[in-house]
């Protein structure tokens, strides 16, 4: 038991294994935000016109699908952000939810100059094409402020 540990090696081994348990960590993360899973839209209100919407940007790159884009009610500060995009295969009939993050950007308000707040109006979703079958439809839907609302927007997920 007179045996002293190196304490060079030791700091390796430790650093080694901390980086491979942050590396599986952030995998799985990644991994797991990838998930596109069927939803059940039955219990949302199509949009009837009263919705400002748009599908800003549809771009593929090495894969990935990665769409932008922002929703809003006029007149409605949007307190709790709560945005998610859909695609919807007309061929099955199914509704996709996409990895969806809101994005806090103040040229919506800035834009509107009505004294309502939209800066959580914009979203951002990156999603693998092989997730996705082809030819689905871009929706959104705003579940902002105790809303559900489906917008169909006439932008085709095309890769």
């Amino acid at each position: 038991m007179d045996r002293q540990y190196n304490r060079v090696k030791t700091g390796k081994i430790v650093a080694a294994v901390f980086f491979l348990c942050a590396a599986v960590y952030l995998l799985s993360l990644f991994f797991v935000n990838q998930r596109v899973v069927t939803v059940d839209v039955s219990g949302c209100v199509t949009d009837a016109g009263q919705m400002a919407y748009q599908i800003e940007k549809i771009e593929s790159k090495h894969g990935f699908l990665e769409i932008r884009g922002y929703a809003y009610e006029p007149g409605i500060s949007i307190d709790t952000a709560d945005t998610r995009l859909l695609a919807y295969d007309p061929a099955a009939g199914v509704y996709y939810r996409l990895p969806t993050e809101n994005v806090k950007k103040k040229k919506l308000t800035e834009k509107a100059n009505d004294g309502f707040n939209y800066d959580y109006a914009q979203f951002k979703s990156v999603v693998r094409q092989d997730k996705l079958p082809g030819g689905c439809r871009a929706c959104i839907w705003y579940r902002c402020n105790g809303a559900n609302s489906l917008i169909y927007t006439d932008e085709v997920l095309f890769y």
